[in-house]
């Protein structure tokens, strides 16, 4: 993984992180928030205590608390472990770095938080020469700071120690994701696989929207291009659906053919294919698309009709959503290597 270029925007799912972020800031009354490696903030900040965010909103202070998070990360980065510290405000804070292939591409940054003893052998990272203007701002304030929560020593300690496997977790994740796509760009190199796209736009979902839709093609190849349905009760349904491929069947005409209601018949189409069945019927359109390609010469557009597509353009999304390229560009690829 040494050529490897993360960034950890990529890396996580920042909605599902914030979410998590959040529900641990409440359990542990800590503030949470996720920084790049500049200290940049990339998430919401969770349980942001009053004073903080007043800060954090002033135009002139707020840079102070980005540099405070930046040093704070990297001082991290160079103890190898959660770094504990007080602000330019004297309040306590932390950094847990994120590094993925020895390269420090991030940190989870928790505190706002007093020490009920303790708290002046912390080292202070960010000493401005302006103090006079920080006292007077922090004791305009300082009814808010006093109701900060107050951590003993060990209590913050298990809670570094949380945040630092929630780290690693992170980087694990990283390295899951880089393999499963370098294991699939080889897999497409062995299989000789024509889909054209560019490997540098690459990212997890493609990949695993690609994985099913390729094992759906590979049933339909084994079967002669007709679905046989596991739970023998679709098949009236799954069998309407490939006597009308120019059409685009609704659920309730599907039910109907089945006997059952639309609700039961969307649940038995998850359990057959795995995912909601609006998924796997834009695989089938697609599937359809790659053999008029192949075995036609007819315009975009007329296939885009003989398939039931509203419009040309919306076909062409479509295809290229789960192919990775145009029709055009597809055809293009099988004619030159026929």
């Amino acid at each position: 993984m040494s050529n490897t270029q993360f960034d950890i925007e990529q890396v996580l799912d920042l909605n599902k992180w914030e979410a998590v972020q959040e529900s641990i800031a409440i359990a542990t009354h800590l503030a949470i928030i996720l920084v790049d490696y500049r200290g940049k903030p990339i998430t919401r900040h969770s349980e942001v205590k009053p004073f903080c965010q007043l800060v954090r909103n002033h135009p002139e202070l707020s840079v102070y608390c980005e540099k405070c998070d930046s040093r704070g990360g990297l001082e991290a980065v160079r103890t190898g472990q959660p770094f504990i510290y007080r602000c330019h405000f004297n309040i306590v804070d932390m950094a847990i770095p994120i590094m993925i292939d020895n390269r420090y591409v991030g940190a989870i940054m928790a505190g706002e938080i007093l020490l009920a003893e303790g708290q002046e052998e912390l080292e202070q990272v960010l000493q401005l020469e302006d103090q006079l203007y920080l006292k007077t701002f922090k004791k305009q304030h300082q009814e808010l700071i006093d109701h900060y929560p107050r951590f003993s020593q060990e209590n913050l300690k298990k809670s570094a120690e949380m945040l630092e496997k929630i780290s690693e977790y992170i980087v694990s994740e990283a390295i899951k994701k880089d393999y499963l796509i370098k294991a699939y760009k080889q897999t497409l190199r062995l299989s000789k696989q024509k889909t054209s796209f560019n490997e540098d736009v690459l990212d997890l979902e493609f990949v695993q929207k690609d994985i099913q839709y390729t094992k759906l093609e590979n049933r339909l190849q084994e079967s002669n291009g007709v679905y046989l349905a596991k739970n023998k009760l679709l098949q009236p349904a799954i069998d309407l659906v490939f006597e009308n491929k120019e059409r685009h069947i609704d659920l309730k005409t599907l039910a109907a053919v089945t006997n059952v209601s639309p609700s039961y018949l969307s649940r038995l189409l998850k359990a057959e294919f795995g995912e909601p069945f609006s998924k796997i019927y834009g695989r089938l359109k697609v599937y359809w698309a790659e053999q008029l390609l192949e075995t036609t010469n007819w315009a975009i557009s007329e296939i885009s009709d003989a398939l039931g597509f509203v419009e040309p353009s919306y076909f062409v999304r479509s295809f290229k959503k789960i192919t990775g390229v145009t029709p055009l560009n597809y055809r293009k690829e099988k004619m030159r290597t026929e």
